[in-house]
């Protein structure tokens, strides 16, 4: 210990000095990165572990130093001596009041400081010691044990007001990414309806977990309930959304929880599958195995499914390839996948069709003057638009005109440009479902993606008339039979397989009428709002209150009574 009184006093208002600047730039930089530290937990926790250390390494060594009488020499200063332990990495046991031993030590008349830890803890400590013996708060370990102050969850209020949207007596949730215009959004609202249709749910609550707008939020039933969490939690890590969206779904324990495509859903299932299937049935809706552009398998029956397969209840597509795919590749159990072949959106009631509601005859392909083909869907790399370009360049010499709907929304926009600089293709924008577009004015629909399930985009275009040429790819085969229901091209990418079919439909249009009627009727058969209902009410466990048979066509019966 130093002595001389001077240096005492100076290395005092030194560290005094040190602690004061210390203190006023931690508010400061507390200030400037508060935001910042308060976005990422473990940034916070660190923030609050170092601000301790610190504190403790810049703290004065002695706030109240021992004064001197300024008369007598530094020799007549006699400090207290230190106690030292015994061992040097012990901590010296406390001396009971009752020893004989304990000396008398003098104190200084201070302020009694606040006591390190709360009077509740110490007690529950004290009750612990009835169950436990060797745990006991003894005043060596409460003057030394380390600790910290745990920060409120920033997931705290966002769960409160999630418990408010989210609301009573819910049966089924659905996790969607967006509710866009596309195939996956349509056949979440297709299972939504049916169960509102045939009274077969409580209450539905459709969660989007993306930060992007839902148009199709509107075509949901009137009382279902729509939580936008991802935009409304954007600003939660993606640690957080996971731990917020758990914590409800445990809470509330839906009888049923349907992912349809959303990355956040498929992240908690493989994370808290066991949980949740604890309490709710748990599914998922697939429709095809994504590709890189380098050919690698990608997406969530890649990603994720192996790792949750086993606290799924059931797995949904809309083709039988993909299950079959499915099963070769994953050996997933072809007891727990269902094919739901989707509904066909208004089927005309005009009967037989004819192509475009067009009168056909055997020479009206070579005296009209133009051949107008439909191309709509995703300026997307999985649907290729590459390739209908690439065949409109082949068609410049020939009497086709090739319009095309669509706008990117996975990846970025690099064809519309290359659309208005062909002479024989013009670009019309987005577009909301063919049933929008004005199909008489066409005489074809053209299909050119890579991989695919079974695109519902061929379901609207048979239902409004249109003769289909597409890809051999997925499960488009289940509904297009070549020279039946419809023209295949394969491969997917053969630009002369695709001129030599469009040209044999140009100088025979006459065919057309017979190929348009039969994928009619296949859409009549197979692709009704009946026959999907029927699936639907035989999904094991799917429907509201239904017993261990997996069946609720006897609960259906009685409401219909």
């Amino acid at each position: 210990m130093i002595q001389n009184q001077t240096v005492r006093k100076n290395l005092h208002y030194l560290f005094s000095v040190i602690y004061i600047f210390a203190r006023y730039f931690y508010k400061a930089l507390k200030v400037i990165f508060r935001p910042i530290v308060h976005l990422h937990p473990r940034i916070y926790n660190f923030a609050i572990a170092l601000r301790e250390a610190v504190r403790e390494l810049i703290r004065p060594p002695e706030i109240h130093p021992h004064v001197i009488p300024e008369n007598l020499p530094e020799t007549a200063f006699e400090p207290i001596p230190e106690v030292v332990p015994e061992t040097p990495c012990e901590i010296p046991e406390p001396v009971s009041e009752t020893e004989d031993t304990q000396p008398e030590i003098v104190q200084e008349s201070v302020t009694e400081p606040e006591p390190r830890l709360p009077a509740w803890l110490i007690e529950e400590w004290r009750a612990i010691h009835e169950i436990e013996p060797r745990l006991f708060p003894e005043k060596h370990l409460i003057e030394n044990v380390p600790f910290y102050h745990v920060p409120t969850s920033r997931i705290v209020e966002p769960y409160l007001e999630l418990c408010r949207l989210y609301g009573d007596n819910v049966s089924h949730v659905f996790l969607v990414p967006w509710l866009l215009k596309g195939g996956s959004d349509l056949e979440a609202i297709n299972y939504i309806q049916s169960l509102t249709i045939q009274r077969l749910a409580d209450n539905i609550v459709v969660i989007s977990t993306t930060d992007i707008d839902s148009p199709w939020k509107e075509r949901l039933p009137e009382k279902t309930r729509f939580i936008e969490f991802g935009k409304m939690y954007a600003y939660l890590s993606g640690e957080e959304q996971e731990k917020l969206l758990i914590r409800l779904l445990l809470q509330m324990a839906p009888q049923v929880i349907h992912n349809v495509n959303s990355d956040l859903c498929y992240r908690v299932f493989v994370k808290y599958g066991g949980a949740l299937e604890s309490i709710s049935k748990l599914y998922v809706s697939l429709f095809c195995i994504d590709m890189t552009e380098e050919g690698r398998y990608a997406g969530y029956p890649v990603m994720y499914v192996p790792k949750c397969f086993d606290y799924l209840e059931a797995i949904f597509t809309d083709n039988l390839a993909h299950l079959k795919k499915l099963e070769e590749i994953c050996a997933f159990d072809a007891k727990k996948m269902f094919v739901h072949y989707h509904p066909a959106p208004a089927i005309s009631k005009q009967y037989p069709l004819q192509p475009g509601k067009k009168e056909i005859t055997e020479t009206s392909g070579l005296n009209k003057e133009y051949f107008d083909i439909l191309w709509a869907g995703r300026l997307d790399r999985q649907k290729r638009p590459d390739i209908l370009i690439e065949i409109a360049k082949k068609c410049k010499n020939l009497s086709f005109r090739f319009h095309v709907y669509g706008s990117p929304v996975l990846d970025t926009d690099v064809y519309t440009n290359i659309f208005s600089e062909l002479e024989n293709m013009t670009y019309h924008g987005s577009f909301d479902g063919l049933s929008s577009l004005p199909a008489e004015q066409y005489d074809l629909f053209l299909y050119t993606s890579q991989w695919d399930g079974l695109p519902n985009v061929l379901l609207e275009a048979i239902s409004l008339g249109l003769p289909v040429v597409a890809s051999d790819v997925g499960g488009i085969s289940e509904l297009i039979c070549h020279g039946e229901t419809g023209f295949l091209i394969d491969p997917y990418d053969n630009i002369n397989a695709y001129l030599n079919c469009l040209e044999k439909i140009y100088d025979n249009p006459s065919k057309l009428e017979a190929v348009v009627n039969n994928a009619h009727e296949l859409l009549i058969l197979r692709h009704s709002w009946d026959a999907f209902n029927e699936n639907v009410r035989n999904i094991p466990y799917y429907c509201r209150g239904e017993g261990e048979t997996g069946d609720c066509r006897f609960t259906l019966i009685l409401q219909q009574t």
